[in-house]
């Protein structure tokens, strides 16, 4: 049985079983009068009751945090062929395509970079007339894309940036270790996050409960902030 099936019997077994009871409980409740014998047994078995309900809901929600960690693992499987390029002006009726390779053979110098080493590139977004939309690249092979993603720090001093197509969890994990421990001290490599601590040291991290621990780990100096460069300064 997959964990998704299993979420949904669970969740199934629990709707069934609450109601149930519920039923029950109305009924004891409806018959028992004043009796002070009848209104403590029910009472204790409401208390046995909501005991096994917080039981069975803490395992669900154990279950559909490992799924959800599951099935972000094979979403950025999905991904590690793509890049997302921003700072690129936006036209109309524009070859996205051309666009990239205009870039990777020029300001990239990759001169045997052909248009078959392509496979997919779009904006993404809703068109703004505030900033021009990123472009998401899906490359033909891994080869093509970590190359390209070594050779990114040729665009500094540029508009362009290149940048990992994380996904929605682990961009939030991306932004929130980044904010506690400096923009350079945050990087990622093939949808991974890694953190360079205050200690120097470095870590790996792919979920909320794991970047929690460091943060806990590594707290901030208190009354202090994080510069870019990942250095306590006080405020």
């Amino acid at each position: 049985m997959s964990q998704l099936a299993e979420i949904l019997s669970i969740q199934k077994t629990l709707e069934e079983s609450f109601n149930k009871k519920m039923t029950e409980l109305g009924a004891q409740i409806q018959s028992a009068g004043t009796a002070k014998d009848t209104v403590a047994k029910v009472a204790e078995e409401f208390r046995t009751f909501r005991e096994l309900m917080y039981s069975m809901l803490g395992l669900l929600r154990k279950q559909i945090h490992e799924c959800a960690v599951q099935l972000d693992g094979m979403e950025t499987r999905h991904r590690r062929k793509a890049l997302l390029f921003q700072g690129l002006p936006e036209a109309d009726k524009e070859d996205c395509s051309a666009v990239i390779l205009d870039v990777l053979t020029g300001k990239l110098a990759f001169r045997s970079m052909t248009a078959s080493s392509i496979k997919v590139a779009h904006r993404l977004g809703n068109p703004s007339n505030d900033h021009a939309r990123p472009i998401l690249v899906k490359f033909a092979s891994l080869d093509v894309k970590a190359e390209i993603w070594r050779a990114k720090s040729g665009l500094k001093g540029t508009k362009i940036s290149v940048k990992e197509f994380l996904t929605k969890d682990r961009q939030s994990i991306f932004a929130r270790a980044r904010q506690h421990f400096g923009m350079r001290s945050c990087w990622t490599q093939d949808g991974v996050i890694v953190i360079k601590a205050m200690d120097g040291s470095r870590h790996k991290v792919t979920t909320s409960s794991e970047l929690n621990s460091l943060l806990l780990k590594f707290p901030k100096p208190s009354g202090a902030s994080v510069d870019a460069r990942g250095v306590s300064a006080k405020v």
